[in-house]
């Protein structure tokens, strides 16, 4: 009989224990705003400083903005809002259209990038250098 009533105590102490932690709620979750996505219309651009229209044009971590005050690249390089360039070792430029600067200080003129295009593209018309089909005798 001892038994049987310790058995009956053990098993009613058991379903009060499962049944306590049924009716224990977790709070609600709170609704979390999704991240916004950036989304490129055109070309991707690369972060630097370009001459564009008249006005300097500087683009960071994707975003981009005109320049309204002067400003300081990573390397001490000014970036006025006139296109007007002091490098660090007190020489100045003024950027002119198409011109970039890249956030180190590297200057690319409008010409350089012609200049490397037109080699690019002389490089796959004519690939001296390559292996090319033998002529037949």
């Amino acid at each position: 009989m001892k038994r049987t009533s310790t058995f009956v105590l053990t098993l009613l102490l058991a379903a009060g224990c499962f049944a306590a932690q049924a009716q224990t709620k977790l709070p609600p979750r709170k609704p979390v705003q999704p991240r916004g996505r950036m989304v490129s219309k055109g070309a991707a651009t690369r972060d630097g400083a370009v001459m564009k229209d008249g006005k300097v044009v500087l683009t960071q971590n994707g975003l981009t903005n005109p320049v309204l005050q002067e400003t300081a690249l990573i390397n001490g390089t000014k970036i006025k809002p006139d296109g007007t360039v002091t490098m660090t070792d007190g020489t100045s430029t003024v950027m002119k259209e198409g011109d970039y600067m890249s956030l180190t200080g590297r200057l690319t003129t409008a010409v350089m990038k012609a200049q490397q295009d037109s080699l690019a593209k002389a490089a796959q018309l004519d690939p001296k250098g390559k292996k090319g089909k033998k002529k037949g005798r």
